[in-house]
């Protein structure tokens, strides 16, 4: 298994160092300046290999294009547009795709792309991050990209980004509707220069879901939260994830700080995300009225079929030390650390938590069924009436190398653990994930 590992690794080891030095730009660009219109295009390309070793239940090693992509953008005057596709993992996707009009300190802006409330991490575009993986706690916790309207105002103390979306961007749904929320990200920077930024900030979200599945004559709206154990080689969400049913209201509230100077960054986030549930619990407790037991008032079917909000928390610290370089850079407009720019070197390590577990004192599980039951014992009737919630709780660890040959070319190299609690998998407490990758980005 290694061997087949290791060869592919070679082979895009061995392309990077190849690729070292660009006499010109590769970015196509196409300008008009008298009438003051640039088209460009770009692209990215990354390929993972991943050695994975975990207690009892396997993952599965081996080597991805984790993610092709073609970028297309236009400017004209204060317009800009912006469109990118992916072809990673062998499938074609839709990536960002909108427009904006800005002046001065003001942007609007329309289409498909991330939600300001989304958390630092997922704004970042993953080919400017500094791990091969975002930490997990965002994508569990956090938002990516939905179809969206947002206003941002951007100074260089401040920024106001918030918006209006829709839960689904194409209204594919099976029932219901297409529900709507609104978020935000506001920030405040005390220091900012061209050596260092200090930044703090808050992030908010709130949706009302209207889409779901229609479930004996009711319609059912469930959440899924989730993340792969930070790596896209094996994307397996079963470690870290829950599917929350009868859910009508989601709250997200953020918190983030950022740390700059030339030789050293220092970022963190953390967040916290409620859900409400809502059922026609009358109309299910009509159709379970059809069968030899039957239930002989309603107070007992709701006792046997609780309902209860669930509440989760996560976030991540992340350092990184510049060891050869230009230094780190931050974007004012977008509140974001850039990516490695020209030959660098850099040393970076990370904590992360996500919680995924929310259980109610008192309860028992069964991993052999994998129920709870709220009695603190296994019953079969009246039901098991438990509310707890066992998407797994887990505390990882990063170290990562990674070294630019020029603004193009990067190699990167990580190695996480993660100490996982999550009831349905008791024998699975230990991971540990070397991966490596080759990014080009043109």
């Amino acid at each position: 298994m290694k061997k087949y590992i290791l060869m592919p690794v070679l082979a895009v080891f061995a392309l990077a160092a190849g690729a070292q030095d660009f006499d010109n730009d590769p970015t196509l660009k196409i300008e008009n300046k008298e009438k003051e219109v640039k088209f460009t295009v770009g692209a990215r390309m990354m390929a993972d290999a991943a050695l994975y070793h975990s207690d009892f239940t396997p993952m599965q090693s081996g080597a991805s294009i984790t993610d092709a992509r073609i970028r297309t953008s236009m400017t004209y005057k204060d317009w800009y547009f912006y469109a990118d596709f992916g072809f990673g993992g062998g499938k074609f996707s839709q990536k960002n795709i909108f427009l904006q009009y800005s002046k001065n300190n003001h942007a609007v802006k329309v289409g498909y792309y991330n939600d300001p409330a989304g958390s630092m991490a997922r704004n970042t575009s993953l080919g400017s991050y500094h791990f091969i993986s975002r930490a997990g706690s965002s994508m569990a916790l956090g938002e990516g990209r939905e179809l969206s309207l947002t206003y941002k105002f951007a100074n260089k103390n401040f920024m106001a980004y918030q918006g209006i979306f829709t839960e689904n961007a194409y209204n594919k749904i099976e029932s219901g509707f297409n529900g709507l929320g609104i978020s935000g990200r506001y920030l405040f920077r005390p220091i900012i220069d061209e050596h260092q930024t200090l930044h703090v900030g808050v992030s908010g979200r709130f949706v009302h879901m209207g889409g779901g599945t229609v479930y004996k004559n009711v319609l059912k709206k469930t959440l899924h939260l989730g993340q792969p154990l930070e790596t896209y080689v094996d994307e397996d969400e079963q470690f870290v994830s829950a599917d929350l049913d009868w859910a009508n209201n989601v709250i997200n509230v953020g918190a983030e700080a950022l740390y700059h100077n030339d030789k050293f960054f220092l970022r963190g986030e953390f967040f916290y995300k409620k859900v409400t549930k809502k059922r026609d619990s009358y109309s299910l407790f009509i159709d379970a009225q059809d069968n030899i037991d039957g239930w002989g008032d309603i107070g007992w079917w709701e006792n046997a079929n609780k309902l209860k909000d669930n509440k989760f928390l996560g976030g991540y610290v992340e350092a990184g030390v510049m060891l050869l370089g230009k230094g780190y850079k931050y974007n004012c407009q977008e509140g974001l650390l850039g990516g490695l720019d020209g030959k660098a070197l850099e040393l970076v390590a990370r904590y992360n938590y996500t919680g995924l577990n929310n259980l109610t004192d008192g309860e028992y599980y069964n991993a052999g069924r994998g129920h709870y039951y709220a009695n603190g014992y296994m019953e079969d009737w009246p039901g098991t009436g438990a509310t707890s919630v066992g998407g797994g709780d887990v505390h990882s660890v990063t170290v990562g190398l990674n070294y630019s040959f020029n603004k193009y070319v990067q190699v990167m190299l990580d190695y996480t653990y993660h100490k996982l609690d999550k009831p349905f998998l008791p024998q699975d407490k230990n991971f540990h994930v070397g991966q490596a990758r080759v990014q080009f980005t043109f």
